[in-house]
């Protein structure tokens, strides 16, 4: 109630009405990604089952794909997940998860295209977002570091 002192009492309510309801939609965003997670893994869990059930695993390179594919996913949504939690613990949106959320989606992207569908500056671009998305991340965990030992 603090932060909202300055604020006259019907300003101080509607602020805390607006708090709790932010809560709440974070609240609901995070149950309904933790639903994606575990169906997402479970579908991975079901694809593995399936490449072993065929016999041959060695020749299965697109099924092995499709499984990297779906844990990827999994990865992001975990990411993305993390980031509500950490809104929770810290009441503001932490960065490096959205990072590294991006950083996966775009390796994802790596795994999934084919070298003989993309053109040579879509291949630059993705290096390019990768090397960013590194530098970011790597520049974040340096800040998050620094102001929580110090």
């Amino acid at each position: 109630m603090e932060e909202y002192d300055h604020l006259s009492p019907i300003m101080q309510t509607a602020m805390n009405i607006i708090s709790r309801c932010t809560l709440f939609i974070y609240a609901l965003i995070a149950a309904l990604l933790i639903i994606i997670a575990l169906l997402t893994f479970l579908d991975a869990v079901y694809l593995i089952f399936s490449i072993f059930s065929h016999g041959n695993v060695v020749t299965d390179i697109v099924d092995i794909l499709d499984v990297l594919h779906v844990l990827l996913l999994t990865i992001i949504v975990v990411e993305v997940l993390e980031t509500v939690t950490g809104y929770f613990r810290t009441k503001r949106v932490l960065v490096r998860p959205i990072l590294i959320a991006g950083m996966t989606a775009m390796i994802r992207k790596v795994l999934v295209i084919s070298v003989d569908d993309t053109q040579l500056a879509e291949m630059i671009w993705i290096i390019g977002i990768i090397a960013v998305l590194t530098a970011a991340i790597y520049v974040i965990g340096k800040t998050e570091n620094d102001t929580y030992s110090g």
